[in-house]
């Protein structure tokens, strides 16, 4: 058995690492005609030879391959990575599969990366009706209706404004949709505009229309703003802001019979070009895609903490700019740090344009040997788009101490550390006393296995650990959920199923870290799936 269960672990190790050479990210969600970026993580760049493209069926590439080096938290180290990313567009909503790609290494090894399954939303439709009062009376009953489509064209209209024709890759563009009115009518949003090659950001409340009087070549308009979006493109070159589509009725009266006349008319916004300038090529070390304006600060909330007690480092990007698009900074983690994937908080102001807030990455690890350690300044690389130059932010460095372990303290992550201050020879009737307890369970689990498991079944120990979780909100839910995974497919003796399971978890788990999306009922499923696995391990 013994022989067995090691030859198991040698080998889920292995698939473990096999899986880990190909990593495929995307968002959770997505919306049609918005652009996102199909990410691949090749965990061994120094082998790395090519990889094959991937089939996008209802999806529309915008650009790529893109090459970039990069590091990320393997096992707690920092290590060497290699990105490729593919920036694409979504052409129907619905549910799209993106089949594995091949990735290539010396030697002629191959690894293929996971399908992807991408749910693709609708764009939003606003539903509501815009009511436009006439201002001039002869508008409302005019006196020969031989010209009521010039009437109609001079007097009713749509445009899209933009604050800028020109601009750089991921500088915020304002675009509002108008329509202008000296009728009575009544118009409905049928066809939302595309907006392919764009990140992008609802301002005003997409199901109200804000209603405003404006003048025009001297004469009085209503004018309702339907939709303002803040744009980050995702791509140089020249992009257009397509049209939104209105279906009107006007409605006028007959100056002689007095009766109502109503007429339906079809309104459609011009397009408008935007010309996207690419950035200089000369990128920073470790550039994540910041544009705008930021400040970086770094804080260890306790800089002195016990050896295997949790400790954090909190990280905040501050300012105005494209917080939709860019990366976590690198951290250079001393290497007898065990570092855990941050959690990510926002508190962003939507209305301000460029969006401007702040985001925090909390960062929580453990360190086992006491001592004084010190975390390099973190870099932080963004493109100012008013001076059209690159800046390099850094924090200062971080110092942290960590004394000897409590007696009788235990790890955060379920490391036990057991210290005895009275002699060996407390540690010594210990150790008997641990055989004497192992003898004995294993004599009553041979007399009495059935009521032992059903025991186990009622309360199993990795199910009192997943209960724990559950008062958690969603973003923390996922984080400690695939930290608990992760402990226990290394503490357990799986079966090929069990660990192919358990790993798909951890790799949903590990999306909605990084997306902050998921479809309703994602984390109820999750939980269920994981407690399956939890009550087949201990049956």
């Amino acid at each position: 058995m013994k022989t067995r269960a090691l030859v198991l672990l040698l080998l889920f190790s292995f698939l473990w690492g096999q899986s880990q050479k190909v990593q495929a990210i995307v968002p959770g969600q997505v919306v049609v005609g918005n652009a996102f970026q199909l990410q691949y993580i090749i965990n061994d760049p120094a082998a790395f030879v090519s990889i094959t493209s991937p089939q996008l069926e209802n999806l529309q590439l915008v650009s790529g391959p893109n090459y970039y080096k990069g590091t990320s938290l393997v096992n707690g180290k920092q290590e060497e990575i290699e990105n490729i990313t593919f920036t694409v567009v979504p052409l129907k909503p619905g549910k799209i599969r993106i089949n594995a790609i091949t990735a290539r290494f010396k030697n002629n090894e191959e690894r293929k990366s996971d399908d992807i399954i991408l749910i693709v939303q609708a764009q939003p439709k606003a539903s509501f009706n815009t009511t436009s009062t006439y201002t001039d009376i002869n508008l409302y009953a005019p006196s020969t209706k031989t010209d009521l489509d010039k009437l109609i064209d001079a007097n009713l209209f749509i445009r899209t404004e933009v604050d800028k024709h020109v601009c750089f890759l991921g500088e915020a563009i304002t675009a509002t949709f108008k329509l202008y009115s000296r009728l009575q009518s009544t118009s409905e949003v049928i066809n939302a505009p595309s907006l392919y090659g764009f990140s992008v950001m609802d301002i005003l409340n997409i199901n109200e229309a804000h209603q405003a009087v404006e003048t025009i070549g001297g004469k009085i308009f209503n004018a309702s703003i339907l939709r303002r979006l803040q744009l980050y493109p995702a791509q140089s070159g020249k992009l257009s802001v397509d049209p939104m589509q209105l279906q009107n009725t006007i409605e006028f009266s007959d100056s002689l019979t007095n009766k109502k006349l109503k007429v339906q008319r079809l309104l459609s916004s011009p397009p408008v070009e935007i010309l996207v300038k690419p950035l200089p090529s000369k990128e920073p070390v470790n550039y994540t895609g910041a544009v705008g304006r930021f400040a970086i600060s770094a804080d260890i909330p306790r800089s002195t903490i016990a050896a295997n007690s949790q400790a954090k480092v909190i990280v905040t990007i501050a300012g105005t700019g494209n917080f939709l698009q860019f990366g976590p900074p690198v951290i250079s983690w001393p290497k007898e740090f065990e570092v855990f994937d941050p959690v990510v908080s926002d508190e962003i102001n939507k209305e301000a344009v460029p969006t401007q807030g702040k985001r925090a990455y909390l960062y929580s690890f453990t360190v086992d040997r006491p001592g004084s350690y010190t975390i390099a300044p973190i870099s932080f690389s963004l493109f100012d788009p008013h001076t059209a130059r690159y800046r390099q932010l850094t924090t200062d460095s971080l110092t942290l101490t960590i004394t000897p372990a409590k007696t009788g303290t235990f790890a955060t992550y379920g490391r036990q550390v057991f210290k005895n201050s009275k002699g060996w020879w407390m540690f010594f009737l210990v150790t008997v006393f641990l055989l004497i307890a192992v003898s004995l369970v294993f004599w009553r689990r041979s007399k009495t296995k059935q009521r032992d498991v059903g025991a186990l079944k009622e309360k199993p120990h990795h199910l009192g650990k997943l209960h724990a979780l559950v008062p958690l909100p969603d973003q923390e839910f996922f984080v400690q959920l695939h930290r608990l995974l992760i402990s226990v497919s290394k503490e357990n003796n799986l079966t090929t199923e069990q660990y192919q399971e358990l790993l798909s978890i951890q790799k949903e788990c590990q999306l909605l870290i990084y997306s902050q999306t998921g479809e309703k009922g994602t984390r109820h499923q999750l939980q269920k799936r994981t407690e399956d696995v939890f009550r087949q391990i201990v049956s």
